[in-house]
């Protein structure tokens, strides 16, 4: 009889727990539209007339190589490449990766190279790392 006395305080606390997880992960979030790459801020406007777009697979987008060049970031292919979500996941990738891959207008990192986890939405930011 105590089992089924306990199931709705247990499931209670369940969703206290879910709900509070939804708050932090949102609060966490950062809703910038704009892009820090090499710690300056660039739009995705600014973006378009800096480099064409290229389509790979069935995405058009910014081919991320040009962006790097066009920013002035020396020596581009020994660095590698930290893209960070909005949400905060963030995934590294090499200059050969940079190549193959674009930034859609939508500021979403597509790299037919790699598994679907390199795939990151909402992009705040691109780190240029030794």
């Amino acid at each position: 009889m105590k089992k089924i006395q306990t199931l709705p305080f247990l499931a209670i606390i369940l969703l206290i727990i879910g709900v509070g997880s939804t708050i932090y992960v949102n609060s966490q979030k950062n809703d910038s539209t704009s892009i820090k790459i090499n710690n300056e801020e660039y739009t995705v406007s600014q973006i378009s007339q800096m480099v064409e777009e290229k389509s790979i697979e069935t995405e058009i987008g910014f081919p991320l190589d040009q962006l790097i060049i066009e920013v002035g970031i020396a020596s581009p292919e020994i660095q590698e490449y930290t893209i960070v979500g909005s949400d905060g996941y963030q995934k590294t990738v090499t200059w050969e990766n940079m190549q193959a891959g674009v930034l859609t207008k939508g500021r979403e990192s597509v790299f037919p190279d790699l598994p679907k986890a390199y795939r990151i939405k909402e992009i705040v930011e691109i780190k240029v790392e030794q």
